[in-house]
């Protein structure tokens, strides 16, 4: 590849997020949750009214839909500035659209999560077992690391719970918040996010923290030894005074 199609390349970052993105939006259209757009055979709309756009203006235009409803986790360039969609390859999505009949987009929730997760490089060595019941008044946060994996576990395999009402996922940087966002999108959580919060360890670790303030029934996260960054389950006891604890 020459140095002038190496310096028009989007970054490795970018790709991911865009992959994911396209991959969310296909789901949603095969499960009747918005209009076929990319699941249209042979792409009809697009085709008809596209003129001189690229397929990369496709997505952008998809996203920018989406966003509307859902920005998180479709409009992240205000947690990082390198994603923006303007910026993706024509070559990516063509190559994805290609791919896009092979790919099972009526999979189980949990085996398509966790195939996002790993598109993204969130963590997915989690014992979701271990988790507890959550009855419908019970507050749940989730830790960062996990990008609402365990939120959409528990809201998924349980009755009672929601995460738009149940659930606070905090999210320690851009690959969790977007992933967070596709857990919402799958969980068919109301088209809001407030209940994600980009929030890091470190931001926890401050006692004047919002999060801090809050009372939870339960806080949840990864265990250490699987790369979680808050790993005193007693120290979180303290920030967290009544909640119960459970790393996974």
């Amino acid at each position: 590849m020459g140095t002038a199609a190496l310096a028009n390349r989007s970054p490795a970052a970018l790709d991911e997020y865009a992959r994911a993105l396209l991959h969310a939006l296909a789901r949603d259209e095969a499960a009747g949750r918005r209009a076929p757009r990319l699941t249209e055979p042979g792409l009809a709309t697009w085709q008809r009214f596209r003129g001189r756009l690229a397929s990369a203006d496709l997505l952008r235009l998809l996203a920018e839909d989406a966003a509307v409803g859902y920005p998180i986790p479709f409009d992240l360039r205000g947690h990082a500035a390198e994603l923006d969609l303007a910026r993706v390859d024509d070559d990516l999505v063509d190559a994805w659209l290609r791919d896009l009949p092979s790919l099972d987009l009526a999979q189980p929730g949990a085996a398509y999560i966790e195939a996002q997760a790993k598109r993204l490089g969130v963590t997915t060595r989690l014992a979701r077992k271990e988790l507890h019941q959550v009855k419908q008044h019970q507050k749940v946060l989730e830790l960062p690391g996990t990008g609402g994996q365990l939120g959409y576990h528990i809201v998924t395999t349980q009755d009672e719970p929601t995460l738009q009402v149940n659930c606070i996922i905090a999210c320690g940087d851009w690959r969790e918040l977007a992933l967070a966002g596709i857990c919402a999108l799958d969980a068919g959580a109301p088209p809001r996010s407030e209940f994600i919060v980009a929030a890091s360890a470190e931001d926890l670790a401050s006692d004047t923290h919002p999060l801090r303030k809050q009372q939870f029934d339960f806080v949840v996260g990864v265990r250490p030894d699987k790369g979680g960054k808050l790993d005193v389950a007693d120290q979180l006891a303290l920030w967290f005074h009544g909640a119960k604890v459970v790393l996974v």
